[in-house]
């Protein structure tokens, strides 16, 4: 059986073929035309990582040869499956755009009449991708509409990889041909929507030449979906073009799509009214297309209503202060309105409340007048969602507004957010520092408090973690004494909270809360003939006094390396790695470095883990003072020499190649063997030989808890703990001693 173009259709109802004797690309080859579905559809998936495999020269002579077969594979499922690996495989093709077709032996073609791999993406990858966008659009059946859209987001996709000059002659001529198909209405309405996101790619030249006169004439085709495609991307095409063409070509037939007869168009018209607007010049936004809205707000189709509701806000955003209207902010303002009969139909309060950002950063502080009433009515909207819009964006509106401004309007609306439900109070508390450095000084040390509400929060530990992200925002909202008295314990309670996300999200910010303290206390110099500054001076007082209490938190952090608990001493190391960002070189030399030097020979493989970590990140990145310092490398050689396989790795991370030794292995003696009891020694025998033969690939973290026990599934955990119990202690090689919990 073949099909048009001559080329046999894969057989059916083969059956499954499996042979690992193969390599990846010999079983592509094999198996991507086999007769079992299942097996095409599995190998087809490999097509992508195999060409990586092999590279570009036999992906080129190999793989590109059996695409066409499976472009017209019966199942559509393998057709969508091949359209996923097409751009992977033009990726691997184009990182080496001037290779030929390599032969079975590996070597290049001998002539140059062979195609390369840029040649063979231009001329048959993006040709397929074409076919398999038509094949999907022409499937009378409908079971393949994904396979049009993933074809069509796939040749997006390759032509960003390619040169605007090729796509024009490649990519853009295809579209043009779906274009030009007066007898399939979906191949018209696919080129329609590929013309408007080529646009950007293509560049102004080329939009001028072919992408504008063709959206013209789409915007006039009887059938209304092409129709509509081209309202959706007049804004595209606009952008791309610049304001005069717009003016002069795209604005008439806008124009008309916004006032054709199928409320479709007219909608799509609605929902691309912002994106033209950007482009216009100021008096045809206030012209032609602010009439148009109160067209789109009085229409007849409810949903042509709603989507203009929708679209009001974005649309405000275009345009300058004095050039908006009151009458098109009070449109708006109405959407907030309970009583609108559009916005207790849809989500029309949820847009506006979306959108009150921006229509407020248009409008300015100055008409927040216009804005209050609505701002209060969203506020208090029964649906949390409109709440929880409100509540993300309500730091925005306080940049807007301005400190005194903010403490009038926002505050009390404030105040019911973070008492709110915890969908609504999320939105302030993600942005709580950026909220209260908006307020006056005195007023955020009003606030203080509610830092340490949120850290007491025990249901939801993400809050938690959302206030650990901005310990450091929080430290440059915050005076000297603010920081000292309150943000360093908080800091210190969430780097040692007891979920890990919140912690290690702590960490990362407290080198950053630490280092604007350190540097201005350092900026002040001791008194001295040539700074003759008193010691009874404020500004000495206040740096010896940073100096001090940097130094107690310090030593607080550090005094947990001799900690019991294996948690608390990797923990250590790791926020101790965040102080070196942050500290001054001598007190990091004072009161870390020290620290740290014993934890080289901690009895848990996983504190000693996070040193290494520590020192080939921090202490020997190039940036750092610590490189040749005495204990940095005392340090580095103990770690060198561990027994611990991922450490050595990390202390030999700057050696090429380095492969840290295996573990050593010794199993019980038989001799405490025969001592167990009947049915332990039974099942030990049983199990002995497939532990000795797994012994080998052992390579695992060692932690207090199993002193350092290799891992296991459930039945072989059971069975060393029984054999431990009879034997009390089961030597399995060099391993840590237990240690504490």
């Amino acid at each position: 059986m073949e099909d048009g173009e001559g080329l046999p259709v894969p057989p059916q109802g083969a059956g499954l073929e499996i042979d690992e004797t193969l390599t990846l690309l010999e079983r592509v080859e094999r198996f991507s035309t086999s007769g079992a579905s299942v097996q095409r559809l599995v190998h087809v998936r490999e097509i992508a990582a195999c060409a990586e495999e092999v590279g570009a020269t036999d992906a080129l002579s190999r793989i590109v040869p059996l695409l066409k077969m499976i472009s017209i594979d019966p199942d559509v499922a393998v057709r969508e499956t091949l359209v996923e690996q097409i751009v992977p495989l033009a990726r691997v093709l184009l990182s080496e755009p001037d290779v030929q077709a390599g032969r079975k032996d590996g070597t290049a073609a001998a002539n140059g009449s062979e195609a390369t791999a840029k040649e063979c993406v231009l001329r048959e990858l993006v040709p397929l991708l074409t076919s398999l966008l038509s094949s999907g659009s022409q499937d009378a059946s409908g079971n393949s509409p994904g396979l049009s859209e993933a074809a069509a987001e796939a040749l997006l996709e390759l032509a960003a990889l390619i040169d605007a000059g090729d796509v024009g002659d490649t990519v853009l001529r295809e579209v043009l041909c779906l274009a030009h198909d007066n007898e399939v209405e979906e191949h018209r309405v696919v080129a329609t929507q590929l013309l408007g996101s080529l646009a950007p790619v293509l560049g102004y030249d080329l939009c001028c030449q072919y992408v504008l006169p063709e959206l013209v004439c789409l915007a006039d085709d009887p059938a209304f979906r092409v129709r509509k495609a081209a309202a959706l991307r007049v804004g595209a095409v606009s952008t791309v073009v610049g304001p005069e063409l717009t003016v002069g070509r795209l604005l008439p037939i806008f124009e008309v799509l916004a006032r054709d007869e199928i409320w479709g168009v007219r909608k799509a018209s609605v929902e691309s009214l912002a994106e033209v607007s950007a482009v216009m010049p100021l008096e045809v936004r206030t012209g032609q297309l602010e009439k148009l809205m109160h067209e789109f707000h009085v229409d007849s189709s409810r949903w042509v209503r709603i989507s203009a509701c929708q679209a009001l806000g974005p649309f405000i955003a275009t345009l300058p202060a004095d050039a908006i209207s009151s009458a098109l902010l009070e449109q708006f303002t109405q959407l907030a309105n309970p009583s609108n009969p559009t916005a207790a139909d849809s989500d029309v309060a949820y847009s506006c409340a979306y959108n009150f950002p921006g229509v407020a950063q248009a409008v300015g502080r100055e008409r927040w007048a216009d804005l209050a009433e609505a701002f209060g009515t969203l506020a208090s909207n029964i649906q949390w969602k409109v709440r929880r819009t409100l509540s993300c964006s309500l730091h925005d509106i306080a940049a807007i507004l301005g400190p005194e401004l903010s403490e009038s309007a926002l505050l009390p609306t404030f105040d019911l957010f973070i008492k709110d439900l915890d969908e609504v109070k999320v939105g302030v508390i993600q942005h709580l520092a950026a909220f209260v450095g908006c307020l006056l000084p005195e007023t955020r040390l009003q606030y203080l408090p509610i830092l340490g509400e949120v850290r007491a929060e025990t249901d939801n530990w993400r809050f938690r973690q959302l206030l650990a992200s901005q310990l450091a925002e929080f430290g440059a909202a915050y005076d000297r004494a603010a920081t000292l008295d309150t943000l360093l314990p908080l800091a210190f309670s969430l780097c040692t909270d007891s979920v890990a996300e919140v912690r290690q999200t702590a960490i990362g910010q407290v080198g950053k809360l630490l280092q604007p303290l350190a540097l201005a206390a350092a900026a002040v110099p001791p008194p001295s003939e040539e700074h003759p500054l008193s010691p009874e001076s404020e500004a000495y007082k206040e740096a010896e006094e940073t100096f001090s209490i940097l130094g107690e938190f310090v030593d607080t952090i550090v005094s947990m390396a001799r900690a019991p608990s294996c948690h608390k001493r990797a923990n250590c190391v790791q926020i101790c790695a965040s102080l070196l960002e942050g500290l001054p070189p001598p007190i990091s030399l004072e009161k870390v470095l020290p620290a740290l030097l014993p934890i080289v020979t901690d009895r848990v493989a996983n504190v000693r883990l996070a040193l290494a970590t520590l020192v080939r990140g921090r202490l020997l990145a190039e940036s750092s003072p610590f490189v040749s310092h005495p204990m940095t490398q005392q340090m580095l050689a103990a770690l060198r020499e561990d027994t611990d396989r991922d450490v050595l790795r990390q202390a030999h991370a700057d050696v090429e190649g380095y492969e840290p030794p295996r573990y050593p292995y010794r199993c019980p003696m038989r001799s405490d063997r025969a001592s167990l009891s009947p049915s332990i020694a039974t099942r030990a025998a049983a199990t002995h030989e497939a532990t000795d033969a797994a012994a080998a690939d052992v390579d695992d973290d060692v932690d207090d808890s199993f002193a350092g026990g290799l891992p296991s599934d459930g039945s072989a955990a059971d069975l060393a703990e029984a054999v431990a119990n009879e034997m009390g202690e089961l030597n399995l090689g060099t391993v840590d001693e237990p240690g504490d919990r």
